[in-house]
């Protein structure tokens, strides 16, 4: 009982110093992992602000060329249309190229097709896409909307006089651009000049005879053409992000396509580029276990992006591969208390040590002292006693019983 009740407070002491490691470590945890969301989200919500912004840029090119054609009253020749758009392709790389495609009616086919090989295009004709492979001479259909001028020509030679109306998907974002009157993205599809693996999309700029001034259909006010953009997934991301350093991976899907057509490109943080593989495995749609940490749900990855009257979805990964990242704040602060309350419980362990043999020796010493006052009373008691004797008897003791006594 009494070692218990010797090394209680040492006891005491280690529990009370662990629990407030414990409980430190675990409040520099939270912390760490407050943070870590708050970061995230942060990093989220720049990466979504910046591929936004660049894409507003593109489409504001499209305004820009169609304010020039305005100005000229449409009267844009080819030359003029490669120099006013020089500009505009230095200053955004993401730019795959920038076209003119005019309305040209079924009847007018045959002088537009002359008109194009008289410029230096002897062979020259409405084309279209055979089994998405082979360009081949476009079938009859009431108007065609072929490639007349692009901008860079180099690399970009297999798209002109290709019909856009000639496509199921650029045939719809067309639609919705004529009814509109507003710039309208395709879906994602495959360019015609296309040599890799790689997503594209267009942007389409309804451009009138005259300014609508109410939704526009395809005869009233007359419509004479689109402008278009040209892009790739990829470019556009890629410039996007080149000059930001982060460490979220996220995939790109297009909310208005078809499920089977949505993916558009997954983008890799550490190498910067965007991959495409057709579709990314099942289970991939949403977050996986490395957004679990930053995302208790779903929703708190995605973003949405508007691009040209459509919605794209993006989806956020962080980039690192374990489940949850290590807290070693938390770590440090459960080592740096447990050192300190290890630390304490020694100091006060060795404290006790001497303070036990403080008081034994004090014991000591006291049973010596008790000892040799022991000793010398009973003498001094002899002695007292006799001398007592001799002061109280001295005229009746003989000299005999006085020497004894002495």
């Amino acid at each position: 009982m009494t070692l218990l009740r010797r090394h209680l407070p040492l006891w005491v002491t280690l529990a009370m110093g662990v629990g407030l490691s414990v409980g430190a470590a675990v409040f520099v945890g939270r912390w760490e992992f407050t943070s870590n969301q708050t970061r995230f989200q942060k990093q989220i919500e720049n990466l979504t602000t910046v591929l936004q912004r660049s894409l507003n840029r593109y489409t504001d090119v499209l305004v820009s060329i169609s304010d020039y054609y305005t100005a000229n009253q449409l009267r844009v020749g080819r030359q003029e249309f490669g120099r006013f758009v020089q500009r505009s392709l230095r200053s955004y790389p993401g730019i795959r190229a920038l076209e003119w495609a005019p309305l040209v009616p079924h009847a007018d086919r045959p002088t537009y097709e002359k008109q194009m090989q008289a410029e230096g295009y002897p062979n020259f004709q409405i084309k279209q896409l055979a089994d998405e492979t082979r360009l081949v001479t476009a079938a009859d259909r009431p108007f065609y909307v072929p490639v007349t001028y692009i901008e860079p020509f180099t690399g970009n030679e297999a798209a002109l006089g290709y019909d856009l109306n000639s496509n199921a998907t650029r045939a719809a974002a067309i639609q919705i651009a004529q009814d509109t009157g507003e710039s309208t993205a395709t879906g994602r599809i495959r360019l015609v000049q296309e040599k890799q693996d790689q997503f594209g999309f267009l942007v389409f700029l309804p451009v009138y005879q005259a300014k609508p001034a109410s939704a526009p259909s395809l005869n009233t006010p007359p419509l004479a053409g689109f402008l278009l953009g040209v892009f790739r997934v990829a470019d556009v991301v890629e410039e996007s992000l080149q000059s930001l350093s982060n460490e979220i991976d996220f995939v790109l899907y297009d909310q208005n396509a078809e499920p089977e057509t949505q993916f558009l490109g997954f983008y890799e943080a550490a190498q910067k580029r965007v991959v495409v593989s057709g579709n990314l495995p099942e289970g991939q749609r949403l977050p996986d276990s490395r957004g679990k940490i930053n995302c208790p749900q779903g929703v708190d990855c995605t973003r949405l992006l508007e691009v040209g009257q459509r919605q794209w979805q993006i989806v956020f990964l962080p980039a690192f591969q374990s489940p949850a990242r290590v807290s070693y704040g938390a770590i440090a602060t459960l080592l740096i208390g447990l050192l300190l309350t290890g630390s304490l419980v020694l100091f006060l362990h060795t404290l006790s040590q001497k303070l036990v043999r403080t008081q034994e020796l004090s014991e000591l010493k006291l049973r010596l002292f008790s000892m040799a006052s022991h000793e010398l009373r009973t003498p001094l008691s002899t002695i007292l006693l006799s001398s007592e004797s001799m002061l109280v008897n001295h005229d009746y003791l003989t000299e005999a019983q006085k020497q004894k006594n002495i």
